[in-house]
């Protein structure tokens, strides 16, 4: 039996950053918490269901910042992959407005599949009924270590990185006389900040903040471009998901809100591709949070690099 698939994609790429790339960890000069919920196709039961949650925060006797990524990603009743991802980033202040990070992941992954449900061909009668296995099976288990780079580089108003995921393409076989490697994946992404009008005195503001993120692993690819429209402490907007002939597969729907201290969105994947496009909730609900942790009096490190605009 074969299975393929690519690594889980957040559409609110932006909250569960380290996701999308290590060299973020510690880049907001501040503490940070964030979590992510990503519900895919619930009208089946919700078969496909990921889980994030990170903390990450500079360190000055570094030079630079540490983060913890933790994901679990259910796919269906039988597959449930976990990883814990180890993150250093170093910050290097090219100029007083331009900054390059480099980061460096660490992770150990372990899958279960669970057997219970699965129906394989020694369990169906010349009709194609099921008829139940002749034999039990005992549910399976793998652990594997895993790493990944990154690099990002940005200044006050813009930013843009490249992330290479799986470096050593570890073996993720449930056997041990199949060698199944996973796919190297590589990220890259991009973005401004648009000032359309800011009224200095006030908190009044409106910003354009365009992205573009490209995924490419084995032969999975993708684009994703999308336009935010931020105004004070709101943000909306509107993201496509393209194939690389420029096909349609979905577009997706964002709100959030942000004060000083958190962030929080909510968004929604519609398929436009058939047969998900002509069948009721076949898209994907997310939900995302982020907490940003101020130092106490006297406690923030002065770095000399300046805050990424993303964080």
């Amino acid at each position: 039996m074969k299975l393929g698939g690519q690594d889980p994609f957040f559409s609110q790429f932006y909250n569960p950053i380290l996701v999308l790339n290590p060299a973020y960890a510690g880049a907001a000069h501040h503490p940070r918490v964030s979590a992510a919920y990503r519900n895919q196709i619930p009208a089946m039961g919700s078969p496909y269901v990921t889980y994030n949650a990170a903390y990450d925060m500079p360190v000055r006797l570094l030079q630079g910042g540490i983060g913890i990524n933790i994901m679990n990603d259910v796919q269906g009743t039988t597959i449930n992959k976990t990883s814990i991802d180890a993150i250093y980033t170093y910050f290097l202040a090219v100029s007083p407005d331009f900054v390059i990070n480099a980061g460096f992941q660490a992770s150990y992954c372990h899958r279960f599949l669970k057997t219970a449900d699965m129906i394989l061909p020694d369990g169906l009668d010349a009709t194609g009924i099921y008829i139940g296995h002749t034999e039990p099976i005992a549910d399976i288990s793998k652990g594997y270590p895993d790493f990944a780079v990154g690099f990002v580089m940005y200044n006050r108003i813009a930013y843009g990185g490249v992330s290479m995921h799986h470096l050593t393409r570890p073996n993720t076989s449930y056997s041990k006389n199949y060698h199944q490697p996973l796919p190297r994946k590589l990220t890259v992404h991009g973005g401004i900040f648009l000032s359309i009008y800011e009224r200095r005195l006030g908190r009044e503001a409106l910003r354009l903040n365009p992205n573009l993120v490209y995924l490419h692993q084995a032969g999975f690819r993708q684009v994703n471009y999308g336009l935010d429209l931020i105004f004070n402490y709101l943000r909306a907007g509107l993201w496509f998901r393209h194939s690389p002939d420029f096909a349609l597969n979905a577009f997706s729907a964002h709100f959030g809100y942000e004060h000083d201290f958190f962030r929080i969105g909510y968004s929604y994947d519609f398929n436009v591709v058939d047969p998900w496009r002509t069948m009721r909730n076949m898209g994907a609900h997310e939900v995302t949070f982020l907490l940003k942790l101020e130092y106490k009096k006297g406690q923030r490190a002065n770095f000399k690099a300046i805050k990424c605009p993303k964080s």
